[in-house]
């Protein structure tokens, strides 16, 4: 191989090498420059979801049912009232409004087909969908995309399961329950976690 050659091979390993190094092309006139890191947007849901539902479970096991079983060897008495703590749902409720304050780009709610507080029901098509997949599709989330407020969301739907006994039993006493026959590991309801798809 001449030498020549040799310096135009070289040559063209080096650009190649440092191809990317250059500035960038502008964007065309009135489109969003190409982010850096490909954007996975259900695996942010999906990581969300398992901080989430891991916090409920451990709020439901190490706490609410504690204070339950502790309160019913001592007296019998309403423990959730004489303990003044708050149900996972308000927990989960208090949590999404802070995360929103300092102006997150994520958003995360509780909603149930059949919820005591009306409040809570399915706002929007995709998540009436959502909750019906998740209800009978066990152990399934539900994807989607969805347009609200003229931006396009990543909605996701994960099962909301009773985590313990006292889940199902709380929610089959109320008075304002529409269902009273809850059992363990029913689906309640659904966690509904939202990320913007556009920037």
């Amino acid at each position: 191989m001449s030498s020549r050659l040799l310096w135009i091979w070289v040559g063209v390993l080096v650009c190649c090498a440092f191809a990317g190094c250059g500035p960038r092309p502008a964007a065309i006139h009135g489109e969003k420059p190409k982010p850096d890191v490909a954007f996975k947007p259900q695996e942010m849901t999906d990581a969300l979801h398992a901080v989430i539902a891991a916090d409920r479970a451990a709020y439901a096991k190490l706490v609410l049912q504690r204070l339950h079983d502790a309160a019913a060897l001592e007296s019998g008495e309403n423990w959730r009232e004489s303990a003044m703590l708050p149900l996972h749902a308000d927990l989960l409720k208090t949590a999404s409004q802070a995360v929103q304050q300092p102006g997150a780009e994520f958003h995360y709610v509780l909603r149930s087909l059949e919820p005591i507080n009306p409040a809570n029901r399915p706002q929007t098509e995709t998540e009436r969908k959502g909750l019906e997949f998740v209800r009978d599709h066990s152990g399934k989330p539900f994807y989607a995309e969805e347009l609200l407020g003229g931006r396009r969301y990543f909605t996701a739907v994960y099962a909301d399961r009773a985590q313990v006994g006292l889940c199902a039993e709380c929610h089959n006493r109320h008075p304002k329950s529409p269902r009273t026959n809850y059992r363990t590991g029913d689906v309640m309801g659904a966690i509904v976690v939202r990320v913007p798809l556009e920037f």
